[in-house]
């Protein structure tokens, strides 16, 4: 018995605990969602977490599902923002460097390096094939002018005599016709639609048609040297593509991109935020957590792209000045989007005092008030005497004239303006 006496009081909570719980449970019953919902930091911060987590996937599949199911060869053969900005000129064999489409993945230094690496390595190249340009256009300059007398093909005749006549390495390098001389001279003879020239030689000389087929054979081999030169270029550029590149941003429209980056922000200043709170290192600027604070994430989740967009337009019109000036960048184009949205209550602030700033410099011009001065005298009518008939539409017609003058009409208006401002 002592046993179970002492034991009951520990067992059996006394009725003022029980009504301390039911007062609790009451109270949370009554209280609003999120305040059961989020009631401590942890709960609010593995919500987030999981909301990071979903944006996340969410933009992947977004990013890549374009690309499942279709990755084949011509997936394999498309070209990367790098390789589209070198381009290898068949005509003039320069490289050429496409910096608006270089600029999205390095900056205007390391383009600077790379024009002086590829005029480097491929410089001397170059300077034979235009040597080897000039041979080729003189020996064609010999049958299809000399020998043909440019019936034959007579825009190529005339580019080669121009060539011959000029045969400095630039002159080649604009005229040699590198795009249609092989092809047409292939054709021909694929197709036996040659020029008949003589199998004779004269004194000793050359015949027609091995001239024809010398110039065929250097202007081949000049063209196959010219393939393997592109080629060449190709292959280095593709090798030179960066490991730790930011062209998967190129995936999706920049406004797209945008506003998951500005949301990836917001959600990670967030958790930043809860993890100081949890340890204890809140800032002066931290606010208490409280549930009703914690839902201003999802409000803040939903102004921010808006506010990203037009504070990038405020950059784009130089309205607004930013040390992130080259938004066509795409890693400082994702630099500047996850900022906007990590500081996105900051953001807001400075675009409000912009605005502050613009609704004061927005000034009304005032109407000057009329003054009796401005009043000018009537021209007095004196009528003649009622005579006759005539003199009655005399008068009659000159006090509706006197009435309906403009200066009449214009002193009226002002005095009834003094009369509106007195009362």
């Amino acid at each position: 018995m002592d046993d179970k006496q002492s034991h009951n009081p520990q067992e059996s909570p006394s009725s003022e605990e029980l009504l301390k719980r039911l007062a609790i449970e009451r109270l949370a019953s009554n209280s609003p969602w999120h305040t059961r919902f989020f009631n401590t930091p942890v709960t609010a911060q593995f919500f987030t977490m999981f909301l990071l987590l979903g944006f996340t996937m969410l933009y992947l599949s977004i990013s890549y599902s374009g690309n499942t199911g279709r990755c084949s060869e011509e997936c394999q053969d498309e070209k990367s923002v790098f390789q589209q900005g070198i381009v290898a000129d068949e005509q003039t064999l320069t490289i050429e460097m496409l910096e608006y489409e270089l600029n999205k993945v390095i900056t205007p230094e390391e383009i600077t390096k790379t024009r002086a690496v590829l005029d480097k390595k491929f410089s001397a190249v170059k300077k034979s094939l235009l040597q080897g340009r000039l041979a080729a256009a003189k020996m064609s300059e010999q049958v299809l002018s000399q020998r043909l007398g440019k019936q034959y093909l007579p825009e190529i005749a005339g580019a080669m005599s121009l060539i011959a006549k000029t045969p400095d390495l630039e002159t080649v390098q604009q005229l040699y016709p590198a795009g249609s001389i092989f092809r047409l001279l292939n054709d021909a003879i694929t197709d036996n639609k040659a020029p008949q020239l003589t199998k004779k030689a004269f004194l000793q000389g050359q015949t027609g048609a091995d001239a024809f087929q010398e110039m065929y054979a250097l202007v081949k081999l000049q063209h196959e040297r010219e393939q393997q030169y592109i080629t060449k270029i190709e292959e280095y550029i593709s090798s030179m593509n960066a490991y730790m590149s930011f062209e998967w941003l190129s995936r999706l429209p920049w406004v797209v991109q945008l506003i998951f980056w500005t949301w990836f922000g917001v959600l990670i200043n967030n958790i930043v935020w809860l993890i100081r709170l949890s340890k204890n290192r809140k800032e002066e600027t931290d606010l208490t957590y409280t549930p009703t604070v914690y839902i201003m994430l999802f409000p803040r989740l939903m102004i921010a792209p808006f506010i990203s967009i037009i504070f990038l337009a405020m950059i784009s019109s130089g309205m607004a000045s930013f040390d992130i000036s080259n938004l066509n960048n795409l890693p400082a184009f994702l630099v500047a989007a996850f900022f906007l949205g990590f500081m996105s209550e900051s953001i807001t602030l400075r675009i409000r005092q912009f605005f502050n700033k613009l609704l004061d410099s927005i000034e009304t011009n005032k109407q000057p008030k009329l003054a009796l001065a401005d009043i000018e005298p009537t021209p007095s009518f004196k009528p003649i005497a009622n005579t006759s008939l005539a003199s009655l539409e005399t008068n009659m017609r000159a006090l509706v004239n006197n009435d309906m003058s403009v200066t009449n009409i214009r002193n009226q208006v002002i005095k009834k303006s003094r009369l509106d401002s007195k009362e």
